[in-house]
């Protein structure tokens, strides 16, 4: 009932009636506005992005050498090579010598290099977006890779750091490393690591190495056009160097010169005169034979020295001029007979008879291969060897007219052929040389021992190993053809021994002298009655026997074949009265040559380049042609001779060579 009324009064409200209207309810609270979270999370991931990132480029940093101190004078490897006439041959290892600052320079100098590899240097931060795209438009259009997006400073960044890889994570480390150090050095800074480090071909790293290179001058000498040359050939050094192919390194330079023009570097009158004007190219500053000597007069220098902190100039018994005439001679004799020989390359060495190296062709062609043939490579002297089995003879009581049988022989069942003649039977010792008669030559091995044969070899300048058996007379055991050229020289000075040579004086760029030659005086190796008549039968060699092809015009000669078996190698070596020479050709694998002998081609090479390094001269009597072959022991004295100089003088020379060591 309680309820009825409640609805009751309820209705009459209603309806209009006069109760108090019940409390009002409260209103719904408001929804909650959603909040957005990805600003929040992206802030997070931003911010452990920049940590991480710090982190590794830290931990990257870290990894990387101090570049606080390259521009810092450090151990300087400049190095100067210069003839006997004071001539520049070659300069060596600018890349951590002094740096040559950029402020010094003429501006066409870097204008020219700024104008052809990043134009935009001066503006960009180490990186160039806009370089980049540019290239990138180039090349699409072009459908292949015609230019680079890299800024100079990421071209420093891999000179300075990086292996020349071409993979993603390299080109990153690039990048960074350029950011790095454009934060850490100006722009001329930067100009001028790079200008000090870059590779400009034919062995010149840095910008002063190349000026005296090509152009014999210092580089704050260079002209415009010369400027032009050396920054067209960074792009492809080996190309476009000045020695390599002069015509394409002008063309090259052309670019540059519209390169520098389109950046408002120069104006048009300016390129048109620099374009019209063509660079003289010094090719005595960077000789391209003297590679093979430098390479050898540059490994000697530490053992001389030691550690050195300043630029040094190398004076050395080097002449330019016979340089050349020994390059001419090899690549004339090769040009007109190696394809029909089938050989593939040639050495020549000459040096005067104090052991003093005046010309060293080491190979064909020292930018094909700069392997040095003339020092490194252990080659068969065939007959060349013969020269130590005669002197040994004739110091065991032999003399040049002393008659052996040239006839076949049986030697514990070696059974040596006569390669280079027919046999005579009957002949003098002085004939069987000339005709180099393998069995004579065998029989007295035989006779005297190989071992009293290899000693003699040793003592006059061999160094290498030497095999003790029957064989050694036919020169069977490897030599290096400095080397056998060496031991040659004691018979052209009358018995004296040399150890090759080619440094005079090591001073330093300011003059002060490191290390100078001097002479400890003669060693007497060989008595100089022997000394002559060893001359005696190599005269008789060029005169009537195999080396006929080798005798000079104009003065006396002598000399000696080499023919190894089935024609790997052949020689001659041979001397004046100025100069002792020796020529070796052959091939790199071994292969067999086709019937080359030392009395063909290495003789004519020997004869052309004598006479003409040698032209104008006067002639003279080859040294020990006076001395009466009389005087030599008489023959059935088989018992050793005197030591020509005493015992401890010749153990010092020896040692001295090539030190201790027993043959074998």
């Amino acid at each position: 009932m309680a309820q009825d009324r409640a609805r009751a009064r309820t209705k009459r409200t209603a309806d209009g009636g006069h109760a108090a209207p019940p409390p009002a309810a409260p209103p719904p609270p408001p929804k909650p506005k959603r909040r957005r979270a990805w600003p929040y999370a992206l802030a997070i991931l931003l911010a452990w992005g920049i940590i991480f990132g710090a982190v590794f480029f830290s931990r990257f940093l870290s990894n990387l050498p101090d570049v606080n101190t390259l521009l810092a004078q450090g151990p300087s490897q400049d190095i100067t090579l210069l003839d006997d006439q004071g001539r520049l041959i070659a300069r060596r290892g600018l890349t951590q010598g002094a740096l040559v600052d950029v402020s010094t320079l003429p501006k066409h100098v870097p204008d020219a290099f700024i104008a052809i590899e990043d134009r935009r240097f001066r503006e960009h931060i180490g990186l160039d977006p806009v370089g980049l795209v540019r290239a990138l438009f180039q090349n699409m259009s072009a459908g292949h890779v015609v230019q680079g997006g890299s800024t100079l400073t990421q071209q420093l960044a891999k000179n300075l750091f990086l292996d020349p890889g071409r993979n993603l994570e390299r080109k990153t480390q690039e990048a960074m490393l350029a950011l790095y150090l454009e934060s850490r050095y100006s722009k001329d800074q930067i100009l001028t690591l790079y200008l000090n480090r870059v590779y400009f071909g034919a062995g010149a790293y840095g910008i002063e190495a190349a000026a005296e290179r090509f152009f014999g001058k210092h580089a704050s000498e260079l002209t415009l056009p010369e400027a032009a040359m050396l920054a067209g050939s960074v792009k492809a050094p080996a190309k476009y160097n000045p020695l390599n192919d002069p015509d394409a390194s002008m063309e090259r330079a052309l670019v540059v010169l519209k390169a520098m023009r389109d950046a408002d570097f120069i104006d048009e009158r300016t390129r048109l005169s620099a374009a019209a004007t063509r660079p003289h190219v010094v090719r005595g500053s960077g000789h391209a034979g003297g590679g093979y000597f430098t390479d050898w007069i540059v490994s000697q220098i530490p053992g001389y020295i030691g550690e050195n902190n300043e630029p040094i100039v190398v004076e050395t018994s080097f002449d330019l001029d016979a340089q050349a005439e020994a390059e001419r001679a090899v690549a004339q004799g090769l040009a007109e007979q190696a394809e029909k020989l089938n050989a593939g390359q040639a050495v020549l060495i000459a040096m005067t008879p104090d052991g003093a190296v005046r010309a060293m062709v080491g190979g064909r062609s020292y930018a094909q291969s700069p392997y040095n043939r003339a020092t490194e490579a252990v080659r068969q002297p065939g007959s060349a060897f013969k020269p130590f089995v005669y002197l040994t003879a004739f110091e065991h009581g032999r003399t040049p007219s002393d008659v052996m049988n040239d006839v076949p022989v049986n030697i514990h069942g070696w059974k040596p052929d006569d390669y280079e003649g027919k046999y005579e039977g009957e002949i003098s010792l002085t004939r069987a040389f000339a005709k180099s008669s393998n069995s004579i030559a065998a029989q007295l091995t035989a006779q005297l021992g190989p071992r009293t044969v290899a000693r003699t070899a040793h003592r006059l300048g061999i160094a290498s190993n030497l095999d003790i058996n029957a064989s050694l007379a036919l020169g069977t055991s490897g030599v290096t053809p400095l080397e056998l050229v060496t031991a040659y020289v004691p018979f052209a000075n009358g018995g004296q021994g040399v150890i090759a040579f080619g440094i005079q004086r090591i001073r330093t760029a300011s003059g002060k002298v490191l290390w100078e030659r001097k002479s400890s005086g003669p060693i007497a190796v060989i008595k100089p009655a022997n000394a002559a008549a060893m001359t005696s039968l190599m005269v008789a060699t060029v005169e009537t026997g195999t080396g006929k092809a080798a005798r000079l015009t104009d003065r006396p000669s002598a000399g000696k074949t080499g023919t190894t078996q089935d024609f790997h190698d052949a020689w001659f070596v041979g001397y004046s009265a100025d100069l002792v020479c020796g020529v070796w050709i052959g091939n790199d694998d071994n292969t067999p040559m086709k019937h080359a002998t030392g009395g063909g081609l290495p003789a004519h090479i020997f004869k052309t380049f004598m006479e003409s390094a040698e032209a104008g001269l006067p002639s003279k009597p080859l040294v020990g042609t006076e001395t009466p072959v009389a005087s030599l022991p008489a023959a059935g004295d088989t018992a050793a001779p005197p030591e020509p100089s005493s015992g401890d003088d010749i153990s010092k020379f020896l040692d001295s060579l090539f030190g201790k060591g027993d043959e074998h």
